[in-house]
């Protein structure tokens, strides 16, 4: 059975007492046991329902491609997941209570959305999203180019913007995406006049896209700094749809995932030309595509 981690901090006696009847607690706050996922998740639960202010840790063994995963609760370490693998960001925190990370809320929110069929008034046009960055965490690197996908009727319109704020690029990003410091000044834009125009662009439709918390983590962190709100838009991410699917794959990177779907195509790692094959892996997709009736 599943190697379990449970921490928690300032946790009200009751609670420390349940996790004792099936755990093993090696030191203060820290539990550890082995049990199946059911009784894994009833004792998540019961920690959801009993912590008030104090903080708590998930860490369980899973069949991902670095063998566990985490979930966290009032705590300022948060987990995205990045192609299937579940990265740890350090999300600010204040003096007196630590806010959860824009990436936090967004799993949070996604995560009891669940897999529902999509509500009929949402309509039947969506955006795909994808963006490059220079870099994994949302907190510390900037968005270098977002490309948006439109469905409208039997139409597609798109587009897309490269990013010009004077940042730093590193060679391994320019060697990956092509995108130079050179390029960005010389076609880029102001991030705000890229991020006003994506949203007019969006409007009300739902956004669709593969790893899709990662890229929504970026674009709540850049609207977050410049006063610009966050994203409230239903989202629908096809990694898990995919997973579903597509059980035993070597791994849910976006290039293996278009091969197991016949789509031989090299990803390009640009924005607008990811996000345009990440909308015809959405039309393949048939776990999608049954919520999207």
């Amino acid at each position: 059975m599943p190697f379990t981690v449970i921490t928690l901090k300032n946790a009200p006696p009751s609670l420390r007492g349940d996790l004792s009847k099936w755990m093993q607690e090696i030191s203060t706050g820290v539990y550890v046991g082995n049990f199946n996922k059911k009784i894994r998740e009833q004792l998540w639960m019961r920690v959801k329902e009993s912590l008030k202010t104090g903080e708590a840790t998930l860490s369980y063994h899973t069949n991902n491609e670095i063998g566990y995963n985490f979930e966290s609760l009032h705590d300022y370490r948060q987990v995205i997941d990045y192609e299937g693998i579940p990265l740890v960001l350090l999300a600010k925190a204040g003096k007196e209570e630590r806010e959860p990370s824009t990436a936090a809320k967004f799993h949070q929110a996604r995560k009891f959305q669940g897999l529902k069929k999509r509500p009929a008034e949402e309509g039947k046009d969506y955006v795909v999203l994808d963006i490059e960055t220079n870099g994994l965490d949302p907190f510390k690197n900037q968005i270098l180019e977002i490309g948006l996908v439109k469905t409208s009727g039997e139409r597609l319109e798109e587009k897309s913007f490269l990013i010009n704020e004077g940042i730093k690029i590193p060679k391994n990003i320019v060697d990956l995406t092509g995108i130079s410091e050179t390029l960005v000044k010389e076609e880029g834009v102001p991030l705000k006049d890229a991020l006003r125009q994506s949203l007019d662009f969006i409007g009300d439709r739902a956004l669709v896209g593969y790893n899709l918390s990662f890229d929504i983590a970026f674009i709540n962190q850049a609207l977050k700094s410049l006063g610009m709100g966050s994203l409230k838009n239903k989202t629908y991410d096809l990694m898990k749809y995919v997973k579903l699917e597509k059980k035993g794959l070597k791994n849910y990177k976006l290039q293996t995932v278009l091969e197991s779907y016949g789509m031989m195509e090299e990803l390009p790692h640009r924005a607008l030309e990811d996000a345009k094959l990440t909308y015809q892996l959405s039309k393949k997709v048939n776990k999608f595509q049954e919520i999207w009736k």
